[in-house]
């Protein structure tokens, strides 16, 4: 089990327990969102009426340049989120697989509990309903309460954090994508990287440049319950 945990979180001082969905609070390896970027790329083709691979190119294209390919999509094409999030989200999620660690950590965590995420509210709900720990979060922000404004703008972050009344200096935030917690760090929260091996997107130059943002990342880890874990211990120590 390869975990790193450095050792200037002051554990202390959490009560908002930050959470990415997708790849964060299920491993990359269960490839639920291979799913949704295939489909991205099947609304791609059908609504553009263009080839496979020019449709590939443009989903990576706006997901670097916007943040996420849905915000390309309504900026350059004037798609309806609505249409695009029900068709890329509906998709089958038996390959997710119950982690009980996470559920019974989750469960004794002090504080509040949050899923943030640049997808929709149905799809958190399904995917932490098969996880069975739609009972431990129940705060969902999802991109229509972003307005459409997708992590890491700071926007985004500034809804987020007005709509929980939140003080960044007792947040910790766990985000398998390094530069969506760069606008997190800045403001006071503390950050938690969840490394992915099989990260769908990989191979793209964003996500390369993780390593260069480490000033931005207080933990790493490639395990989020044995991470939690042991930050739970440390609180109880």
């Amino acid at each position: 089990m390869k975990i790193i945990l450095e050792n200037n979180l002051d554990y202390t001082k959490i009560k908002h327990w930050v959470f990415d969905l997708d790849n964060t609070l299920y491993p990359a390896s269960s490839n639920l969102f291979n799913k949704i970027d295939v489909r991205m790329k099947k609304f791609i083709i059908k609504k553009l009426k263009i080839e496979p691979d020019e449709a590939y190119k443009i989903q990576k294209k706006y997901y670097i340049e916007y943040g996420t390919t849905l915000s390309g999509l309504m900026k350059n094409h004037n798609v309806m989120p609505k249409e695009f999030l029900d068709y890329v989200h509906k998709i089958d999620t038996s390959s997710l697989k119950r982690d009980i660690r996470l559920k019974k950590v989750l469960k004794k965590l002090p504080g509040e509990l949050y899923v943030y995420t640049n997808g929709s509210k149905s799809h958190a709900i399904n995917v932490m309903k098969r996880l069975e720990i739609n009972k431990y979060i129940n705060k969902i922000f999802d991109i229509e309460n972003a307005n459409y404004t997708p992590k890491p703008s700071k926007e985004s972050l500034d809804i987020f954090i007005k709509k929980y009344n939140i003080n960044p200096k007792e947040a910790v935030f766990f985000e398998d994508i390094s530069k969506n917690l760069i606008n997190a760090k800045k403001i006071g929260f503390q950050t938690v990287l969840i490394k992915n091996a099989s990260h769908p997107d990989k191979d793209i130059e964003v996500i390369k440049e993780e390593n260069i943002n480490n000033k931005f990342i207080d933990h790493i880890s490639y395990d989020l319950p044995a991470t939690l874990g042991e930050i739970y211990l440390d609180i109880n120590h």
